[in-house]
């Protein structure tokens, strides 16, 4: 029996340990977004537009139960639920909350309302609901408006579906105010036949507004897995875009310079024919290296990794690159040296790594500047880094350059750049590897990534 006994407790201890892991993952789930700063930028736009519904939907219903309760009070004279001394208190309400209705609208035109859309959601909740309670408290009543808080609720969770803890922060702001303020000043209920607050009250409550926040909740994760779905397919078709661009427009420099000369019938050496077959042998490895990557895995980069020296990719990409290396006029210092230690890495992922960043430098700065490649081991791993002179990148800029789509206002002076830079990352991190910056205004840029050395 004792035995049993301690077989049983540890299946129970067993059993709530991982009910308790579980509740705690969902827990941090929840209280940590990892949404990234393209959805955010979305689902902020998306809860602007959706309060400019919201005013739609309001003022009709606000105008109804106007004019309903003119009917009710001034000519049937029906009070059985409000006293005689406060039937005006009805005709306030739907007055006050419509010129507060009013205002959020004339916020919702400003850029204020643009910027902070979370703040305008509160701001039309309290109008339709938390007004109504602070003037029954000027009145000295606790009003109980299950009917209108159903209404507002199930509206907002239907109307505006995304930020489920702006839903859960106005609810609860609500009935915090209705059970803490009320019970403090010792209020009873309006409707005096009812207690200002039940069990029955309570669990109404606690259900309907799980009921609302849940599908809020479910719906902005709906929308936060297709808006990620098709912005990885954006990335995989603009990445084929511009990984192809560097050595097609090395290809036609060269083709271009040929028709520039005099002879009639061109005499093409070995060496430019061997560049350019090098070129659109890359081509073709980055078009079968993107489709592996986006086929296999949504989010990452396969690797097909090899020992290799730092130093032969980076003359092989310096090659490709030769042609607009001139045309800018970019004296290039490469201080690699043959006798770094190999790493494992793939080779034709790692050339568009440094590809992006030598070719970026390029186009993003003035002609006539200087970069400067280099690479040292530190511990396990092999720091390179890519430096140039340029027009530097601002501190708000380097906390976002890795992200897709951050750009300058200008193309050809400004760092701030696009796809380039979210590529690295993603390579470098499938590298096992870590990327960053480094930068001042006038002063240039430094692009670092650490790679591991075989052991």
């Amino acid at each position: 029996m004792a035995s049993l006994a301690s077989k049983l407790l540890l299946t129970g201890k067993a059993i709530f340990s991982w009910l308790f892991r579980q509740i705690s993952q969902r827990f941090k789930q929840l209280i940590y977004s990892n949404d990234s700063a393209d959805y955010i930028a979305w689902r902020n736009q998306f809860l602007w537009r959706r309060l400019g519904l919201c005013f739609w939907v309001a003022f009709p219903v606000i105008f109804c139960s106007f004019v309903l309760d003119c009917y009710r009070i001034f000519y049937l004279n029906q009070t059985e639920f409000y006293p005689q001394e406060l039937k005006h208190l009805l005709v306030i309400e739907n007055l006050v909350m419509g010129f507060f209705l009013l205002v959020c609208l004339k916020f919702h035109k400003t850029k204020f309302g643009r910027k902070y859309p979370g703040a305008l959601f509160l701001c039309v909740f309290f109008s339709l609901t938390l007004i109504q309670q602070i003037i029954g408290t000027f009145c000295g009543v606790a009003i109980l408006n299950l009917g209108g808080w159903g209404l507002t609720f199930t509206a907002q969770a239907t109307i505006m579906p995304v930020r489920w803890r702006l839903h859960l922060l106005s609810q609860l702001l609500l009935l915090g105010y209705y059970i803490g303020v009320n019970s403090v000043l010792g209020f009873t209920n309006l409707y005096r036949s009812y207690p200002l607050i039940t069990v029955e009250l309570i669990l109404f409550i606690f259900w309907f507004c799980f009921i609302c926040d849940l599908g809020v909740y479910s719906y902005d994760r709906l929308q936060r897995n297709e808006f990620e779905s098709r912005r990885e397919l954006r990335i995989f078709l603009h990445a084929i875009s511009h990984d192809l661009c560097t050595p097609l427009m090395g290809n036609a420099i060269v083709f271009q310079n040929l028709l520039k000369k005099s002879d009639s019938e061109v005499i093409v050496s070995s060496k430019i024919l061997k560049r350019l077959l090098e070129g659109n042998s890359r081509q073709i490895n980055l078009i079968q290296s993107l489709r592996e990557a986006y086929t296999l895995e949504v989010q990452g980069v396969k690797l097909h990794c090899e020992p290799i020296k730092v130093s032969t990719v980076v003359n092989s990409v310096l090659y490709d690159l030769e042609p607009f290396i001139r045309e800018n006029n970019t004296t290039v210092h490469n201080l690699l040296s043959d006798n770094l230690p190999l790493i494992c890495a793939d080779p034709t992922q790692l050339s568009r790594v440094f590809s992006n960043l030598i070719s970026n430098a390029l186009k993003h700065n003035p002609y006539e500047i200087t970069l400067t490649i280099d690479a040292n081991p530190q511990g396990e791993k092999i720091l390179c880094r890519v430096r140039d002179n340029g027009v530097g990148i601002t501190q708000n800029q380097c906390k976002r350059i890795f992200e897709l789509y951050t750009r300058g206002e200008n193309a050809r002076f400004m760092p701030g750049l696009g796809l380039g830079l979210y590529v690295c990352r993603q390579v470098i991190i499938a590298h096992g590897g870590n990327i960053g910056v480094q930068s001042q205004p006038g002063i240039g840029s430094t692009f670092w990534f650490t790679l591991p050395i075989i052991e």
